[in-house]
């Protein structure tokens, strides 16, 4: 018996299906890591939304708070539109029933940022929208006013506090040519005893 080796044409073959194999295993592993890092980012994306409308909620529910007992024309809506929201409550108790600059709260949104009390609070931000709803479930038209900055009752006649504000957030992201979108919407009651 001869004692042969392999011949060129055996080894290119075999070395030729070896980089078959690992090109895909290769192209998988890739694909795999993409779509994780895809879902990462959605992930990422949709907790900061969460949080961004619990956030807004818990505000929302806290507008008209004067840390004492009973209704005030202190607290209220300072100026409501569709895409910011400026407001008061008391929630330091400094000063109970007396607007301070402390008691003044802003959300807002402006190009791909929402902002809240004039600091970053959230970026990606496709679109965010308010909507009014008064004490008689009547859709109030912005702008919407009901106390000034130092705490005077200014509620346009035959016009009622507001009840409730809908909130709609809208994130994207774009990543690649692929883009993510998350959409959070909210309805939170003003639970606070208001004229």
């Amino acid at each position: 018996m001869k004692n042969r080796g392999y011949s060129l044409i055996e080894l290119l073959s075999t070395i030729a299906i070896l980089g078959i194999i690992m090109t895909m295993v290769y192209q998988n592993f890739f694909f795999q890591q993409k779509g994780m890092r895809k879902q990462r980012q959605w992930s990422e994306l949709n907790m900061k939304a969460r949080k961004a409308t619990t956030y807004m909620a818990k505000e929302f529910r806290m507008i008209g708070y004067t840390g004492t007992t009973g209704a005030s024309e202190s607290f209220g809506i300072i100026s409501g539109n569709t895409i910011s929201i400026v407001y008061t409550h008391d929630r330091d108790g400094a000063n109970p029933g007396i607007v301070d600059a402390a008691d003044i709260h802003n959300i807002s949104w402006s190009g791909d940022t929402l902002y809240v009390d004039g600091d970053f609070g959230l970026n990606y931000v496709d679109s965010l929208w308010f909507i009014y709803t008064d004490i008689n479930d009547a859709i109030v038209v912005p702008p919407v006013t009901e106390v000034d900055a130092s705490g005077q009752w200014i509620l346009p006649a035959g016009s009622n506090p507001i009840a409730t504000i809908e909130y709609n957030l809208i994130l994207k992201h774009h990543y690649g040519v692929d883009s993510l979108t998350i959409t959070y919407q909210g309805l939170a009651a003003l639970r606070n005893e208001r004229p």
